[in-house]
């Protein structure tokens, strides 16, 4: 306790900095229209699913396409030298608008003066004004310089101490809030059942009971103080073939259902993360991020999950690079669509796969041509922005998007 003491002190010291640049803002924008000052969707008294329906009723097909893809805080700060680029956040922020991520070895101030300048766009300068998702990594310990360093998941699931690991969690979301972070790529719920795995210390063992209530603690200590947990990676992710990452694995619904998901039915429906991640391997021939059986039948149909599913870094360029199921070449934001863009996101978004991560193609551009053309309906983009909107509203963006000082 005196290291997160210490910690706690530290970061406090700093806060009346970062507060003056938050609260010094970019002014009014195209959020402030007068037109929208009332809408329904900016009231926190109405329902969130009656706020969700005003609000994507309001969005164009643009602008639900940009939700559906994440962002980088890069696009607008020199990581190595730390200037501004002002024209790389609108542009990122125009069309890469849910969520950026800020998992860089930057200092403190400049993480939470560029995290400020990013929300604010998102709110001040955009039509809707709709908050942004801030994003990092946080399996034992929030990713920055001189944040406090727990024991690895496999280690501190070694205490079998629920009651400890939500309080390890509880200060992780501490020190994340103040900074400007609102969502931790955090916990996992893989099994370490293949020891040649490089990332068995990453997982909480092998025991699904185990993973699973050790996850639930994770997310409740993370999701008090209103920092979203992302549960990873789904499904069945600890097993692969040769024990190389991203491998493929080999066995059927049987084994998937008694062995593999308990851990993340766990961290699902008693855990309440606000948002998953999904996999990189396959799982009995079939790619874990367009796969509709566990996407869609499990998780949405069997265990009732409302929020969003994303994919990890690249997740969905593999479609066409790894697993041949789309073809190549896929190109880059700002150049022209290709087939196999378009063929990327017609296999993972119709199959759950809700948003795209960075470290890819952006496949998920290709959205409003697909939907003008006739050939991905509009209902199925309206159904991902719902999720991610129904995450955002739980977490409490629209109403503080910043991060507090309380708990310091």
């Amino acid at each position: 306790m005196v290291a997160f003491k210490s910690l706690a002190v530290s970061l406090a010291s700093t806060l009346p900095l970062v507060t003056a640049q938050w609260d010094h803002g970019h002014g009014k924008g195209h959020a402030s229209d007068s037109s929208l000052a009332n809408a329904p969707y900016k009231d926190p008294s109405v329902p969130i699913e009656d706020r969700i329906t005003d609000l994507l009723g309001r969005m164009t097909i643009e602008e639900k396409a940009a939700q559906l893809m994440q962002g980088d805080i890069s696009n607008w700060l020199n990581t190595t030298s730390g200037a501004f680029n002002e024209t790389g956040l609108a542009v990122n922020l125009d069309q890469k608008a849910g969520m950026f991520y800020v998992g860089y070895p930057i200092s403190w101030d400049w993480l939470a003066t560029n995290v400020k300048r990013g929300q604010d766009y998102a709110v001040n300068e955009t039509r809707l004004g709709i908050p942004t998702i801030v994003q990092t990594e946080g399996i034992h310990g929030f990713l920055i310089g001189n944040a406090t360093l727990f024991n690895s998941p496999i280690g501190y699931a070694c205490t079998f101490n629920r009651t400890q690991t939500r309080l390890m969690a509880e200060q992780i979301a501490r020190e994340a809030k103040a900074l400007g972070v609102n969502q931790l790529f955090a916990p996992l719920a893989d099994l370490a059942r293949e020891l040649r795995f490089g990332r068995v210390e990453e997982t909480f063992g092998e025991d699904g009971y185990l993973a699973g209530e050790t996850a639930k603690s994770y997310i409740h200590g993370l999701q008090s103080l209103n920092v979203s947990a992302m549960l990873k990676h789904y499904a069945a992710f600890g097993d692969p073939d040769q024990g190389l990452n991203t491998g493929p694995q080999h066995f059927g619904e049987r084994a998937l259902r008694t062995t593999w998901l308990p851990s993340y039915h766990k961290a699902v429906t008693e855990g309440g993360a606000w948002a998953i991640m999904s996999a990189y391997h396959s799982q009995d021939g079939v790619p874990a991020v367009s796969d509709h059986f566990t996407l869609t039948e499990i998780l949405r149909e069997e265990w009732g999950y409302e929020f969003f599913v994303m994919s990890d870094a690249g997740g969905t360029d593999r479609l066409a690079k790894n697993f041949y199921v789309c073809p190549l070449p896929l190109n880059d934001y700002n150049s022209p669509i290709t087939e196999g863009n378009e063929c990327v996101a017609m296999n993972a978004l119709p199959a759950g796969g809700d948003v795209e991560m960075g470290g890819g193609s952006f496949n998920y551009r290709s959205i409003p041509e697909l939907v003008a053309s006739g050939r991905l309906s509009e209902d199925t983009v309206n159904t991902a922005v719902t999720r991610l909107l129904r995450s955002k509203f739980t977490m409490g963006l629209f109403e503080n998007p910043y991060p507090r000082r309380s708990g310091f």
